[in-house]
Formats: structure tokens, sequence, C-alpha cells
């Protein structure tokens, strides 16, 4: 549920008309920074494979720690000044 509220929050902050840019050839296909990168949690990832994540005692993964030891999963966003997808990594 973390993920898709931080993906939501950073499309919303970012592009609240909707239509305020767009990724591509094509205008009226707009693609938000939490859309061009569905599906990325970590360095490395893409084509299915979500990046180098943590996994805790009980194999859950994660990419962000959190207060009094919680653990979140966190979808990475595009960056435009990377101009790579970019977020958390416990790893790193």
């Amino acid at each position: 549920m973390i993920s898709v509220i931080a993906h939501e929050l950073a499309e919303l902050s970012s592009n609240p008309l909707v239509n305020a840019w767009y990724a591509g050839e094509d205008p009226t296909a707009p693609t938000e920074i939490g859309d061009l990168c569905e599906g990325l949690y970590g360095t490395g990832g893409g084509g299915g494979y979500i990046g180098q994540v943590m996994r805790d005692r009980k194999g859950r993964t994660f990419n962000l720690n959190g207060r009094r030891g919680r653990k979140f999963l966190v979808q990475w966003i595009w960056s435009p000044e990377l101009k790579a997808c970019a977020g958390p990594n416990a790893l790193d």
C-alpha cells in the first residue's frame, strides 16, 4: 500500500494536470514519472526483475528502512536530473 501511495503522490506533485509533460514522441499519450519505472524497486532492475533488494529473516523483500525496524518496498520513480529511475535502496 505504501508503494502505491508514494507512486501516486509523486505523480500528483510533479504533474497535477496530468498533461504537463510527456515521455516519447506522442503528446497525447503522457507517461508519468511513476509509470516510467513501473516494477523497479532496486539497482539493476528491468525486464521483470525488480532489482537488488534486501530480504528479512522471513524472506520478505524491502528497499527502505523505516522507524522502529519497519521495512518497506517502495517503487522507484523517474528522475529528470539523472534521466533514469531512482529511489530508495537499502543496499546502497
